[in-house]
């Protein structure tokens, strides 16, 4: 079983004839087994991969402009939205990778 997580942002930047565009980060983690260390850092390492690619691509377009200075509001934000969209027992799994891998804090 294949299990995805989509998390959609509307930009307003760059519409063509005034529609918006929905882009979204995706994270799977369906192939994971989560009761393995391994597999918590799998999940991990693909949360961080997503929320770097999407606020590389897009973090200018959903960052508001008074958080920009702040290098990392967009992967921070990006992160708490992947975590709210977690079922709980992957969302636990993720904070014990976080754990295992000793990050804290800002860090992915």
């Amino acid at each position: 079983m294949r299990v995805m997580i989509l998390i959609p942002a509307l930009l307003f930047a760059g519409c063509i004839e005034g529609r918006a565009e929905a882009v979204a980060a995706r994270v799977t983690y369906g192939d994971l087994r989560l009761d393995s260390r391994e597999g918590r850092a799998v999940l991990r390492q693909r949360v961080a991969g997503a929320a770097r690619g999407y606020c590389a691509a897009h973090g200018a377009e959903v960052t508001p402009h008074a958080s920009r200075a702040d290098p990392y509001y967009c992967t921070d934000m990006l992160r708490s939205w992947i975590m709210g969209e977690m079922r709980p027992e992957v969302r636990r799994a993720y904070a014990l990778a976080r754990q295992e891998a000793g990050v804290k804090g800002r860090r992915l």
